[in-house]
C-alpha cells in the first residue's frame, strides 16, 4: 500500500527536446542499419549501370525495416525514460504517457505517410517484373536481366514476409489484454477501456456504479471527482487505520499531519493516480465488494464483509503494460454475445 517517491525530476516541458532525442537516436541506429546493405548495394551498382545517374531512392522492403526499427527505437527510449522515474512518483508517469502518446502517434503518422507516398511515385513490382520480361529477348537472356529479374522477386517476397512481421508485432500491452481477455471469457465479461489520464481508477468504478444503475448518466459525467472527495473524507475520519501506511511513505515520513497531506496532495487532486488505500476507502464508504482482476497472478477482493445477494460487486482490471508505461485500471463489464 505504501507509494514510496523519489526526488528525480524528469523534465517534460518540451515535447520538440523529446522528439528531436528520439529521432537521434533513431537516426543513428538506421546509419548503422544502412553500413550492413553496402555490400550489397555495391554489388548490385555493376548491374545497374543505365540507371546511375538517377538518384538513388529507398525501396518499400528498406522503408518498413526502417520502420520497424524506429519502432523499436522509440520503445527502447520510452523504456529509458520510464526507468528513470521511480515506480511511485506517478506524476512523473502520467506527464511521460502524454508526451509519449504523442511521440508515438508522431511516428505512426510519419511512416503511413511515407508508406503513402511511396505507393504513389513507385511502379508496383509485379508490373515492373512483368515489364521486364516483356522488354527482354526471348530466346537469350542477358546476364544483366536474369540478376535484375532475380532482385525483382526476392525483393516483393521480402516486401510481404517484412509486412507480415509487422502485422503480426505486439507490444506487452496488447499480450496483457489479450491475456485478460482469455480470463474473462468464461467468466462472460469483457473489458471497458478508461481514458488513461490519471483519474483511470475513479473512472473506473465510476462506470461500473453507472452500468449497475446506482448512479445516472448526468452524474457520472462529474462523479470520478466526487469519489475522490468521499476516498478523502473517509480516510480522514479513520486516522488510526490508515496511518501506518500514509505515513511510510517517504513523502510523509516527516509530515506533521500526513493523513490530511496525503489527502490534499494526491486523493483530492485531480489526476493523481490511485491505489490499494483509495481501494480501501471507496470499497468501505461506498459498503461495495470490489474485485480487482490481474492477468497473471491471483485476483484481489476487498470489502468480502459486503458481499450479499442483492448487491452487485464492482470489478475493476489491473494493467501493468498499458499504454507502455503501464499501471492502470479499466472497467470489467459483461460481455455482449
Amino acid at each position: 500500500m505504501g507509494k514510496k517517491k523519489s526526488n528525480l525530476v524528469v523534465n517534460l516541458s518540451d515535447d520538440e527536446e523529446d522528439v528531436k532525442k528520439v529521432e537521434k537516436v533513431e537516426n543513428n541506429d538506421i546509419e548503422d542499419n544502412n553500413d550492413e546493405d553496402k555490400k550489397e548495394d555495391e554489388g548490385e551498382e555493376e548491374d545497374e549501370d543505365e540507371n546511375s545517374g538517377d538518384e538513388k531512392k529507398e525501396s518499400k522492403g528498406k522503408m518498413i525495416q526502417r520502420h520497424k526499427l524506429e519502432v523499436k527505437k522509440l520503445q527502447q527510449q520510452i523504456d529509458k525514460l520510464n526507468h528513470a522515474i521511480p515506480k511511485k512518483d506517478k506524476k512523473a508517469k502520467q506527464d511521460l504517457l502524454v508526451k509519449t502518446k504523442k511521440m508515438e502517434h508522431e511516428l505512426n503518422m510519419k511512416h503511413q505517410e511515407e508508406l503513402d507516398g511511396f505507393e504513389k511515385t513507385q511502379p508496383n513490382i509485379s508490373e515492373s517484373l512483368n515489364q521486364l520480361l516483356i522488354n527482354s529477348k526471348p530466346n537469350a537472356p542477358s546476364k544483366a536481366y536474369l540478376k535484375k529479374a532475380k532482385k525483382l522477386e526476392e525483393e516483393e517476397q521480402r516486401i510481404k514476409q517484412l509486412e507480415e512481421d509487422r502485422k503480426n508485432f505486439v507490444s506487452k500491452g496488447v499480450i496483457e489484454f489479450n491475456d485478460f481477455m482469455t480470463k474473462l471469457k468464461p467468466l462472460k465479461k469483457s473489458i471497458k477501456m478508461i481514458n488513461p489520464d490519471g483519474d483511470c481508477l475513479y473512472s473506473a468504478i465510476t462506470n461500473q456504479l453507472l452500468i449497475n444503475k446506482i448512479i445516472s448518466e448526468e452524474e457520472s459525467k462529474k462523479y470520478p471527482r466526487t469519489l475522490r472527495t468521499i476516498a478523502a473524507d473517509y480516510i480522514k475520519a479513520n486516522r488510526d487505520e490508515f496511518l501506518p501506511y500514509i505515513s511510510s511513505e517517504e513523502d510523509y515520513t516527516d509530515s506533521e499531519d500526513p493523513i490530511s497531506d496525503y489527502c490534499e496532495e494526491q486523493v483530492l487532486q485531480v489526476g493523481k493516480w490511485g491505489g490499494h488505500i483509495e481501494l480501501k476507502a471507496l470499497s468501505e464508504s461506498l459498503k461495495k465488494v470490489i474485485v480487482i482482476f490481474n492477468a497473471y497472478s491471483n485476483d484481489i477482493t476487498i470489502g468480502e464483509e459486503f458481499q450479499n445477494d442483492k448487491e452487485e460487486k464492482l470489478y475493476l482490471s489491473y494493467h501493468r503494460h498499458a499504454f507502455t508505461l503501464g499501471e492502470h485500471y479499466n472497467s470489467v463489464i459483461p460481455s455482449s454475445e
